[in-house]
């Protein structure tokens, strides 16, 4: 969006989220004009249609799918249509990436955008030609008069309808009568991702910027004392330093969902390279906590925390914690993970008085205005929030501490100001998913799951963000209750200062592994052959009701897994060392299944094929669709293999890539990706496809080879 563009939009009256924006015409040097229909609609005197993508693109392809939506209830040639990145706009709801939701919370919202755009374009023919509305219908970017044959473009008639009504209820399409949803289209962006020419925050430059990098306390949460800056002066392109503290003069946290916010002191420098360097040359004294957290020590106590008493999330039937004999007891281990964006955190901000512009590639724009406007101490509405492009973000992006830094700086050097984090940096200061470690209890009847009692203990991220000690992120435990007559499933919480946060499928990640993993042993310990196992348990009826508000759709669940077993080639001979292990799970509202195929060979592991099968409702771009779950399985397949971060006395043992490893190119096996055809609301793909990978693998693992991994990363 050009600075006349946003400038334009903030100025825009507030409206309600489907209400009507009168447009301000802007005319360049060709003398076009542009009509604005809804917040996120524009249409051009020369034809050209310009639709906002709602929500932020961090490679999930929303900034392409939600425009998509908006069109085929427009009824546009998506050949006329323009899209352009939204700025946060209050008006607008839903608009933050995260938990999968962008598409699934905002597929009707996108759709009477749309529609209501064009009703107001057929209201404006309908006056111009003199001819009932019943009469007139629209074709790719056309109204029509079916009678007549006439034929009114869009451009020729925006004016009109713009100063219409807005319909309160437009009509919708039949999802069965679709043109371009449901067709692959390219990203919006490819092309210049591809010749190098997409701008990304980093790239941003404004008059007279400084660049900043924060010299941060190696163990997490430390405080600056002092600092030397006699040797970091000398650096070339040096500009001065700040300190800053993440708590107020009573030692209180600033902003209870950034904890370890703007904690350290900053180098300002003409450019990144200069701060990089001045911030290394910089001696700090710091205020080290005296409680250090250990991970090693951290997963023993975890483990001794399982026999304590824990919170019950879920009880059903006359499940018993311990008292019982048990086909299987059986005890796993997740890591913490980083996130890795390849694009690390960084921010520019320009703070002018009390008003504050950003420049971020956020996944949560009104976070970001929330959090700007409270550490400013401005209204809210004198924030404005630039939305950029980022380069990845898995969660970490969700949270705002890579922006309060940075307006902060700016205020005080009354400059613009860019922060950006090293990899180091980004690796060792980040929101973690937690470790875990879980215990199974679970025994058999006459084949079948009769009792199921799930244990967690975990440092949980309630208690680091919001300090309360609530292990209120476990949410409602769905699956596999209801299946299982006799069911608990409890939690004890942990305290420990390793920040956490969301993460790709943050629960979903560590609770499929463990859920899968027991269900293939059981089926084992049963000599039931593990998909045949997974289909006695879901049994035969379409729903299941798993809490007094949910009914779980148990046929979606059961025909993913025979597909899988189908294209997998389930049950087929394989040579010697070679196994296949099924994985099925519900999580993030889409039913999944996965089948790994691996090879073990001089205890050398080789991951040869995973075949996914998914039911995510309605699939807006199968190509963007295909890309978002063959991505989830390989950041699944690298946490699997790779994944972990380690702590030693507060502080952060891995650094940058080539001690938190990714998958390389020969790590990646052929991907078989199948969509389960559906016209039902379409969900989430960001995050669905990756919990499955691990158990999968692991099952697959014991198949081959007789040996059981409950410990991640894998270790033959």
């Amino acid at each position: 969006m050009s600075e006349m563009d946003r400038r334009e939009f903030v100025k825009l009256c507030a409206i309600t989220s489907m209400g009507l924006v009168i447009g301000v015409p802007r005319t360049d040097a060709a003398q076009i004009t542009e009509q604005e229909l809804h917040p996120l609609i524009k249409i051009g005197s020369d034809g050209q249609i310009i639709i906002y993508a709602q929500n932020p693109d961090m490679g999930q392809g929303v900034k392409t799918s939600l425009p998509m939506i908006i069109a085929e209830e427009l009824d546009a040639d998506w050949a006329s249509v323009r899209v352009e990145q939204a700025a946060w706009d209050t008006r607008l709801e839903n608009q933050f990436s995260g938990g999968s939701l962008s598409i699934r919370l905002n597929y009707t919202a996108m759709r009477q955008a749309g529609a209501s755009a064009r009703t107001m374009l057929i209201a404006a023919a309908a006056d111009r030609l003199g001819r009932p509305i019943e009469e007139l219908e629209t074709q790719q970017g056309f109204v029509v008069d079916r009678a007549g044959g006439r034929r009114l473009a869009y451009a020729e008639l925006a004016e009109a309808a713009s100063i219409l009504p807005v319909p309160d209820a437009p009509a919708l399409k039949d999802a069965r009568d679709f043109r371009l949803v449901g067709t692959s289209v390219a990203d919006v962006d490819l092309e210049p991702i591809i010749r190098g020419q997409q701008e990304y925050s980093l790239d941003l430059k404004l008059p007279r910027m400084l660049f900043a990098v924060v010299k941060r306390c190696p163990n997490g949460d430390g405080q600056p004392i002092s600092f030397d800056s006699t040797d970091a002066s000398k650096i070339p392109g040096v500009v001065d330093f700040h300190v800053l503290r993440n708590t107020d003069h009573g030692g209180r946290i600033i902003l209870p969902n950034c904890p370890n916010f703007v904690s350290g002191v900053a180098v300002l420098a003409t450019n990144t390279w200069a701060a990089m360097q001045g911030a290394a040359a910089l001696q700090v004294e710091w205020q080290i906590p005296e409680a250090r957290d250990d991970s090693d020590e951290l997963m023993q106590r975890f483990e001794k925390a399982l026999d304590a008493e824990g919170e019950i999330v879920r009880s059903d039937g006359v499940a018993e914690a311990g008292d019982q004999e048990h086909s299987i007891d059986v005890t796993y281990s997740l890591p913490f993970l980083a996130h890795m964006p390849m694009e690390p955190m960084n921010c520019t901000a320009n703070v002018k008085g009390d008003r504050a512009e950003v420049w971020s590639p956020t996944q949560n724009p009104p976070m970001a205005a929330e959090a700007v406007a409270k550490v400013l101490n401005i209204p809210q509405e004198n924030v404005t929030i630039n939305v950029l492009r980022s380069g990845g973000g898995f969660g970490r992006r969700y949270y705002a501490d890579f922006i309060t830094d940075t307006v902060l700086l700016s205020r005080q050097f009354g400059r613009p100001v860019k922060t950006v984090w090293s990899r180091e940096d980004d690796v060792r200061h980040g929101y973690f998913r937690s470790a875990s470690v879980q215990r199974v209890r679970a025994k058999l009847s006459a084949g079948r799951i009769s009792h199921w009692h799930q244990k967690v203990a975990s440092h949980p991220r309630t208690i680091y963000l919001e300090q309360d000690g609530s292990p209120a992120e476990i949410g409602n435990y769905e699956f596999p209750a209801g299946f299982v007559p006799n069911l608990l499933f409890d939690y004890v919480a942990v305290p420990a200062r390793i920040p956490l946060g969301q993460w790709r499928a943050t629960t979903h990640s560590s609770n499929v592994f463990v859920v899968s993993g027991a269900i293939d042993e059981l089926a084992y310990t049963a000599n039931i052959d593990p998909v045949d196992f997974w289909l006695g348990l879901v049994g035969d009826e379409q729903y299941v009701q798993v809490r007094e508000d949910f009914r779980f759709d148990a046929s979606r669940l059961r025909h993913v897994i025979t597909t899988a077993a189908e294209r997998a080639h389930w049950g087929t001979p394989l040579p010697a060392g070679s196994g296949r292990g099924i994985s099925a799970s519900y999580n993030q509202g889409i039913w999944v299944a996965e089948i790994a195929e691996v090879t073990v060979k001089n205890d050398r592991l080789k991951i040869d094929r995973i075949t996914c099968v998914i039911d995510c409702g309605l699939v807006i771009n199968p190509n963007a669709a295909i890309n978002q779950v063959e991505g989830g399985i390989v950041d699944g397949l690298a946490a699997a293999l790779y994944g972990k971060i380690t702590v030693r006395n507060g502080i952060v043992q891995e650094s940058n890539f080539h001690d938190y490893r990714f998958c390389r190119i020969n790590d990646i096996p052929t991907i078989d990706v199948h969509f389960v055809a559906s016209i039902d609301s379409p969900r989430g793909l960001g995050e669905g496809p990756l919990p499955p990978v691990a158990p999968a693998i692991t099952n697959a693992i014991f198949a081959a080879t007789g040996k059981r991994i409950r410990e991640l990363p894998i270790r033959l």
